[in-house]
């Protein structure tokens, strides 16, 4: 989908708000690494989607569980636990070391993605991931982060048969989706 020759400033607004929500206390000095924006994208795609009443296992929290390498990856996630997205508190594990369902799933390899996707824990999981291709392997949203900025990709069709819905100012801004 494109938007008309607005999405730079939709999509920086998108990302801005992401950050302003990862970062609090930031001084306007600091910029975000690259792996606290892909972080931050996280939270806001959790505030815009709509999961199925399936995937709640319970009220009262949200579990993410990442499968990744990178350390510094891992620590940006773990940076979001205890936050509340629809009025759940966000957990954040480590998916080998996760005791119940996967409500969301980052991964950051094609292996790590394989691996996982074969658990019954995120069978109805809303899955995210920033290598290339993802969502043409069945991933549900790609982010892309580069020195123009952060995009991302949406596997529509995926989203829809796991359950999840995503708010169409969300999907506005994606640089493609897939249906």
């Amino acid at each position: 989908m494109n938007c008309n020759g607005k999405r730079p400033l939709s999509q920086a607004l998108f990302l801005l708000a992401a950050l302003v929500c990862h970062y609090q206390s930031a001084s306007a000095r600091d910029m975000p690494s690259e792996q606290s924006v892909r972080a931050a994208m996280v939270f806001n795609f959790l505030k815009f989607a709509d999961f199925p009443p399936e995937a709640i296992t319970s009220p009262a929290v949200t579990r993410l569980c990442h499968a990744v390498r990178d350390t510094r990856q891992a620590e940006a996630l773990l940076a979001l636990a205890g936050r509340k997205v629809g009025g759940r508190k966000l957990i954040v594990t480590d998916f080998t070391a996760q005791t119940g369902d996967c409500q969301v799933l980052y991964v950051d390899s094609p292996r790590r993605w394989n691996t996982a996707s074969e658990h019954n824990t995120v069978r109805r999981a809303l899955t995210i991931s920033d290598y290339p291709g993802f969502v043409r392997e069945g991933g549900m949203i790609e982010i892309d982060v580069q020195n123009d900025g952060v995009q991302f990709d949406v596997n529509l069709a995926e989203a829809r048969r796991a359950g999840f819905n995503f708010a169409p100012q969300m999907l506005r801004l994606a640089r493609q989706i897939h249906e």
